[in-house]
């Protein structure tokens, strides 16, 4: 749009071009049109300086956005609306027993902790033995010799996946051979060591036992499963043991389909259902051990749960910690919690305990290890006899760099503002045209623009308007405050600046060491300084909602890549002014057609004249 094309080429050219009359036709129908063509240029040239307005709309959002994400957004480091912000107590201690922040309540001074007697913990539910039916099975002598038989036509395979790693044991005549002569127990040891490669019986990760006819394989710490190869599982079940069976549960499988050392028996309707501390749970036995914990840690229950595959034990944990019983369990369908081992005589229930620590003599009780003495957080981290100080001391000066800053960053948003309402206009210098552009070098064209573009705004009441809202703002009072900007030694810069700021530098810093609680209160109270500037800079800014409820200037000028770009009031009338220009457009092409037939007729009539005066002159000579 910002380019201007007055058409000083011809939008219709049609008929004879004064080959007859030798007049310029293309000129005179040019000429006749002018009128019509400095309509369509002047509609052109609104539509830049309409352009070039809206660009410096925007550009005062920017700032304006910018300036409020630096000093007014919560993310911020340099937040002006948080009283963390204003703190300048900072804490210190050389103890590893604890860790110390301050709070806005924090003051100058030290705390001394005779000792942390204990640290408060949380309320815990654990399985008191293994959950998973593991790899133990019953193996009778008449077992083994079914075993050996099925062994003496063709050899017979089992897999076993150690943590991942699978390797194939195979049963034949030679396994027959090492049972017979050392027993089965310990002819199954060597297998499964010769698969696996272990040398030396101190490296055996899988052990094997055969005591009272139970068959046991253990590997602490470690998971294995027995799978049948192929389709041939009959040699596993000789064992006593099927195609899949762990020594630990399998938390993607489902309920079903994992081997517990208690029975799984659901309710009606093969639901298993219970509360934790009143939040209700029903689950199917096709549901994963893993979506049930995920469940419940996603919960409002306030505890964690959790699996240890290797101890083979589930842990509940409650959120809350400090004495008292802070896990209410209550099953109501099924037996799936006693199974887990967290409930009944299987469960081990340890209770949470309160943190005890002394600090002037007294001994200070509390539920959690985060403890608030005179302001300052305290992170109690392990137990310890000896005594603790921590040291509080205010550094208040540490402000007079960012809130120099803030004024410099305002004022710099206040001259943007005020520079556009009361830039210069040179009346003189009009947008350019593209014939115009084609006659001046880039640099030409440059300056020119730069005048041409200045004073677009000028004068503007909405842009007048944000700038006296800020100025009245920064000189207001905040109620229930008993200091001001000016008593901080930030001050008017002067008539001539503007509403720009000036900071006395010796004045702010001692209002800093001896106000430091009123100055917080003046910029981060409710109606406080920071928090009023943000709504004000907000009702200008505002892209969300829809057009009509966005902020001022964001329905005049509207914003780059948000839904208000093609939804403000300069776009409305960029468009309209385009619609016109292409009915103008039209207009002209009509006019400059209806010359051309004109002109046309002309020639023709005035080549038939030329023949006539032909034939006369010709028929003239002819009779003398």
């Amino acid at each position: 749009m910002s380019s201007i094309n007055p058409t000083y080429s011809l939008l219709a050219k049609t008929g004879i071009g004064g080959l007859v009359s030798g007049m310029d036709i293309d000129e005179l129908v040019y000429n006749l049109t002018a009128s019509s063509r400095e309509k369509i240029t002047k509609q052109q040239q609104s539509l830049q300086l309409l352009e070039w307005k809206q660009d410096g709309y925007r550009n005062v959002i920017d700032a304006l956005r910018e300036f409020q994400s630096s000093y007014l957004d919560l993310l911020s480091a340099a937040n002006f609306r948080s009283t963390g912000f204003f703190n300048t107590i900072k804490a210190s201690t050389e103890s590893t027993a604890v860790a110390v922040t301050t709070t806005a309540q924090s003051y100058e001074g030290t705390i001394t902790i005779e000792n942390i007697i204990q640290l408060a913990t949380n309320q815990t539910i654990q399985s008191k033995e293994g959950v998973s039916r593991g790899l133990s099975t019953s193996l009778t002598s008449e077992d083994i010799d079914a075993f050996l038989g099925a062994l003496e036509e063709t050899p017979r395979h089992i897999a076993i996946n150690l943590d991942g790693r699978v390797k194939t044991i195979t049963f034949d005549q030679d396994f027959a051979d090492r049972v017979n002569t050392d027993g089965f127990e310990q002819a199954l040891q060597s297998a499964i060591d010769d698969a696996f490669g272990v040398k030396d019986p101190d490296d055996r990760i899988i052990k094997v036992s055969l005591i009272d006819d139970t068959l046991s394989i253990e590997a602490k710490g470690s998971q294995v499963t027995l799978n049948a190869v192929g389709e041939d599982s009959e040699i596993l079940e000789l064992l006593g043991f099927e195609s899949g069976q762990s020594n630990k549960l399998s938390l993607n499988n489902p309920l079903q389909y994992n081997s517990f050392a208690k029975d799984l028996t659901p309710g009606l309707g093969g639901i298993y259902q219970f509360s934790i501390n009143s939040v209700e749970f029903k689950f199917s036995q096709m549901d994963s051990i893993s979506a049930i914990i995920h469940k419940i840690n996603s919960s409002d229950a306030g505890v964690r749960i959790s699996y240890s595959s290797i101890s083979d034990t589930f842990t509940l944990v409650a959120n809350e910690s400090g004495m008292g019983e802070n896990i209410f369990i209550e099953e109501t369908e099924g037996n799936l919690l006693e199974v887990l081992g967290l409930k009944g005589e299987g469960a081990s229930v340890t209770y949470g305990q309160n943190a005890l620590l002394t600090v002037e003599g007294q001994v200070i009780s509390r539920s959690s290890n985060r403890v608030n003495i005179n302001g300052v957080l305290i992170d109690l981290l392990k137990t310890s006899d000896d005594p603790i100080e921590i040291k509080m001391t205010n550094d208040a000066t540490s402000l007079m760099e960012p809130i120099k800053k803030f004024v410099e960053d305002y004022n710099a948003m206040i001259d943007l503002i005020n520079g556009l309402i009361k830039e210069n206009v040179y009346r003189d210098f009009h947008p350019l045209t593209d014939e115009q552009k084609e006659e001046m070098t880039e640099a030409q064209i440059e300056k020119w623009e730069e005048k041409a573009k200045s004073g677009v705004l000028r004068g503007d009441n909405i842009l007048r308007g944000l700038a006296s809202k800020m100025q009245t703002l920064m000189m207001s009072t905040v109620e229930g405050v008993g200091i001001t900007l000016h008593q901080m030694g930030i001050t008017s810069a002067g008539y001539q600046e503007n509403g720009k700021l000036k900071i006395d530098d010796r004045q702010l810093e001692e209002a800093l060491k001896t106000k430091s609680a009123e100055i917080t209160k003046f910029f981060t109270s409710e109606k406080g300084l920071a928090n009023k500037l943000n709504d004000l800079i907000t009702s200008y800014t505002k892209t969300s909602g829809v057009k009509g409820q966005r902020g001022i200037l964001i329905d005049v000028a509207g914003l780059k890549s948000t839904s208000s770009e093609n939804e403000n009031s300069i776009y409305d009338k960029m468009k309209r002014i385009n619609d016109n220009i292409r009915l103008l457009q039209e207009r002209l092409k009509n006019e400059e057609s209806r010359l051309w037939r004109q002109f046309t007729a002309m020639e023709t009539a005035i080549q038939r004249l030329n023949e006539q005066s032909l034939m006369l002159m010709q028929f003239t000579n002819s009779r003398y």
